[in-house]
């Protein structure tokens, strides 16, 4: 019994390369750093980034990041340098504000004859805290 299942188990390994990269198994999908920003002051040049990566895929540089971020003060913007988003400005308001920031990634090189480009999901999104003192 303990052949025929080591057997089974060999067999599907080598035959099906999906249960390898399944996504009950790695879990491969894009990611936002962990960052804090640092406090900003009104009417003060303020710059700050954050990185993403995808998790469980060494080829963090095999993709598309886009990012899309909402909820920034009055006077800052944000400009992507491939996977860093810098949030920069002059902010006019005090305040806490909670910015979101929403990711979009896709494979650089398509290749239609693979299933797939290896993420279990090609979306994420994250809150940052970000505090302007007056």
């Amino acid at each position: 019994m303990k052949k025929l299942l080591l057997i089974l188990i060999l067999a599907i390994t080598t035959v099906s390369c999906n249960i390898i990269n399944d996504c009950d198994i790695w879990g491969a999908k894009p990611q936002l750093n962990d960052t804090k920003l640092s406090t900003g002051i009104v009417d003060s040049y303020y710059e700050d980034s954050l990185n993403a990566e995808i998790d469980n895929n060494p080829n963090d540089n095999g993709y598309y990041y886009y990012f899309t971020v909402h909820h920034l003060p009055a006077g800052m913007d944000y400009e992507v340098y491939r996977r860093e988003l810098v949030l920069f400005g002059t902010p006019s308001q005090p305040g806490r504000y909670s910015i979101e920031v929403e990711l979009y990634v896709e494979p650089e090189f398509w290749d239609e004859s693979y299933e797939g480009d290896g993420l279990c999901t090609d979306t994420t999104s994250k809150y940052y805290s970000l505090e302007i003192k007056s």
